[in-house]
């Protein structure tokens, strides 16, 4: 189901860039974008990659 979700999303970002090229008629808004979730998936990946132990109360 993730995997799914995953390719769709994917599927859409080459068709979104499009279109906000066509209407700005110009790169930089498109790849100012791709840049800023790039950089919004390296913090989340940095963060979800960390060895941490979760440690649970004693019952």
């Amino acid at each position: 189901m993730a995997q799914s979700i995953g390719y769709l999303v994917a599927a859409a970002g080459p068709l979104l860039l499009g279109i906000l090229h066509d209407t700005t008629h110009s790169w930089t808004l498109p790849l100012t974008a791709l840049a800023v979730l790039g950089l919004a998936t390296a913090v989340a990946g940095h963060g979800a990659g960390q060895d941490r132990h979760i440690h649970q109360p004693s019952r």
